[in-house]
């Protein structure tokens, strides 16, 4: 027994290093309660005995590895903001390693250079004062030769200007030591520094566009052929943006422009969501802010989506514009009650499932909608029909993909997916275990997720499981919008598997509401046989087995699922949704 113990202690304080084994830490956890709770393991009091300190010490360890985690984890994140302020500026920044190739560099500079050249290759520039092509390694090496920036082009037709500083001007900046050369986007300046200066000082339309140009590498013969006027009067213009900036050359211009705080800032433009109000918050009466999202024609009909536990499945936020045409054709209003403690939704404790009904109800009647349908999602199955069972007056139907029933029992756990190990073996026996693994595993998947799908896939036994998960668009939004979830913190997560894990506390008979229930055969997460229980249990409730399918088809059949919910009669499959492209 000690050895059992000894190897998972280990296990613990590597996982607490490399957040990607925790889906492998879970396991053996779960294992080990499951063990500790088998009488043929416990023959006699000393066994008992043992077998408790044993778990209370890996407890402790756990909550050690914890700590050790959250410092590593808070080094990750300041990292990760630092990349995040980077990306917001408007120039592009790289830095050079001795060898010439890119080890870093923001968004903007994506905009600017090849791909090929940012994943590690050298690359091929034009040198605009002498007529050369040169390879960025030898720019780089011939500024720290001479301790002189060389301008260059990316591209010969001049849509591009940049800059590589020696690594002695990179340093004065404050570019870190391990940068030999830092490149910086020498003409991308932002609309918005110009608009600035221009208003602050007066400029007209005209002597503002010249502005525009001064921070690129154009002679004002240049500059006139790009806006289409003589070059006495470009100088004219000049002339004037000297003297109401009070600069007396272009040098002192740029540095002028370059002050400019709008000057720094990306502009991202109008985003896709900037004509969708998706995100939107109300104030309940006990003074909480409750968050939803909604998407979908106003006049359509209404839809309450219950999604998975991580809230990623139906990813209206970063795909508005196509969520909404989804929903204008299949005639539905998409409303995502975001549950306490999720995304913008302030925490509260529940002591039941049941207590979001209240929040649902005043949202409701904030949204005047009389009677909704109800798409659940995976384990979000638990807060939809504990709502359902609450507000038998509001909800006129349920569909719920991928079920998960916390009363069924798989005979054989241990070929199911980590999420049932969590649910059914270590909340339901170990809840004190399960706050403390639930962090941990939001973390894997933010900080390691393809490290996470592939561990998933490698154990699913769904090839469409597979194809979905491995998609890097799923990937990415799935971190991202599991971020999105967490910003507040991970009580809400926590609190809602453990509610879920203890059991339901609402008699599934009782609902008298009608529900389909569609679920794939290869569901190795929520087993298409607790499917088959809950709707045994449910009684006025239909099941649908989709050939085919494993755990994560609501991915793409989430369209025609919501039409299900809001009453409409379309067949399974007649109405999708693409993953999106790169």
């Amino acid at each position: 027994m000690s050895d059992r113990f000894e190897d998972l202690t280990h296990l613990v304080y590597e996982a607490s290093l490399d957040n990607s084994l925790w889906p492998e830490l879970i396991s053996e956890l779960a294992e080990e309660v499951h063990r500790a709770r088998d009488s043929r393991y416990l023959e006699s009091p000393e066994a008992v005995e043992a077998e408790t300190r044993g778990l209370e010490n890996l407890s402790r360890h756990v909550r050690r590895a914890f700590s050790i985690s959250e410092r590593m984890v808070g080094l990750q994140e300041r990292e990760a903001y630092l990349s995040s302020v980077l990306n917001s500026f408007a120039f592009g920044v790289a830095l050079l390693n001795e060898d010439g190739q890119v080890v870093m560099a923001n968004r903007a500079l994506y905009d600017v250079m090849p791909m090929p050249a940012l994943q590690g290759q050298d690359m091929q520039v034009y040198l605009p004062k002498s007529g050369e092509d040169r390879l960025l390694s030898q720019c780089a090496q011939e500024a720290n030769r001479t301790g002189r920036a060389l301008e260059f082009k990316s591209r010969e037709d001049g849509a591009a200007d940049l800059m590589v500083l020696p690594r002695e001007e990179a340093a004065r900046i404050g570019f870190p030591a391990i940068a030999a050369n830092v490149v910086i986007s020498s003409g991308q300046q932002s609309h918005m520094g110009v608009a600035h200066i221009a208003k602050v000082h007066g400029l007209t339309r005209r002597e503002a566009e010249v502005l525009s140009h001064m921070g690129q590498a154009y002679d004002l013969r240049e500059v006139a052929r790009r806006m289409g006027i003589s070059y006495e009067s470009v100088r004219t213009y000049l002339k004037r943006v000297y003297e109401k900036t009070q600069t007396k050359s272009r040098s002192e211009l740029a540095a002028v422009l370059a002050r400019s705080p709008l000057t720094a800032v990306r502009a991202h433009g109008d985003s896709a969501g900037a004509a969708f109000q998706v995100r939107n918050r109300i104030t309940l009466r006990d003074g909480r802010q409750h968050e939803y999202f909604a998407i979908g024609p106003e006049d359509g009909s209404p839809v309450l989506a219950f999604d998975a536990l991580s809230g990623v499945t139906i990813d209206m936020i970063g795909y508005p514009e196509r969520c909404h045409d989804l929903m204008t054709e299949a005639g539905v209003r998409l409303i995502c009650p975001c549950r306490p403690g999720s995304f913008r939704s302030d925490f509260v404790v529940m002591q039941s499932l049941r207590d979001f009904a209240s929040d649902v109800r005043e949202l409701l009647n904030h949204l005047q909608i009389a009677q909704a349908g109800v798409l659940s999602v995976s384990f979000g199955s638990g807060s939809a029909l504990a709502v359902t069972h609450a507000l038998q007056d509001r909800i006129s139907k349920a569909v719920l993909s991928s079920a998960a029933y916390p009363f069924y029992r798989h005979e054989n756990w241990r070929e199911l997916d980590q999420f049932y190990h969590m649910s059914c073996i270590q909340g339901r026996h170990w809840p004190s275990m399960l706050r403390q693994v639930i962090p941990f595993l939001v973390r894997s998947i933010l900080q390691n997720r393809d490290r996470y799908f592939d561990r998933y896939c490698k154990r699913s036994r769904s090839e469409d499981d597979i194809r979905i998960l491995s998609h890097p668009v799923i990937r990415r939004r799935t971190a991202e919008m599991l971020a999105l979830r967490t910003a507040s913190g991970t009580d809400g997560i926590v609190e809602e598997n453990l509610l879920n894990a203890q059991g339901w506390d609402f008699d599934p008979s009782d609902i008298h509401t009608p529900v389909e229930v569609f679920q794939g055969p290869d569901d190795n997460v929520a087993p298409v046989q607790g499917a088959e229980l809950l709707v045994r249990h449910l009684g006025n409730a239909e099941l649908h087995v989709l050939q085919g399918k494993g755990h994560y088809h609501h991915i793409e059949n989430w369209p025609w699922l919501a039409a299900r919910a809001a009453g409409k009669d379309m067949a399974p499959g007649a109405l999708g949704y693409d993953i999106p492209a790169f």
